[in-house]
């Protein structure tokens, strides 16, 4: 009978202890899994941080490029303006000339008697 009364108390000290156990392994599971969750939220932090610094490397770039892109297209726009300028006034020019050769023609075909 004392034996039967002091199983009865281990196994009671046995599923206390158990449950104990079982309760310091879910609280060392959730504060592991609360440390890797943290862990890899400042791992995803460093990484989004590193992206938007690229995307902002990038973006400077091309505002760069953009910038370089509408100079050179201002630059050929005013070479093609100083084109058609140039090619006015050598049309302007040949006609002035043509002028001038038939004035001229028309002056040696005339006679001129002085008294």
């Amino acid at each position: 009978m004392e034996r039967d009364i002091l199983l009865e108390r281990l196994e009671r000290k046995l599923a206390e202890k158990e449950k104990e156990v079982e309760e310091l392994r879910k609280m060392l599971s959730s504060k592991t899994l609360e440390e890797l969750k943290e862990e890899l939220r400042e791992e995803f932090k460093k990484e989004i941080k590193a992206i938007e610094a690229k995307i902002a490397e990038i973006s400077k770039s091309v505002d760069t490029l953009m910038n370089e892109i509408l100079y050179i297209k201002s630059e050929l726009k005013s070479q093609e303006k100083s084109k058609e300028i140039v090619e006015i006034a050598t049309d302007d020019e040949v006609e002035e000339k043509e002028e001038e050769k038939s004035e001229s023609a028309d002056y040696d075909d005339e006679i001129i008697i002085v008294d």
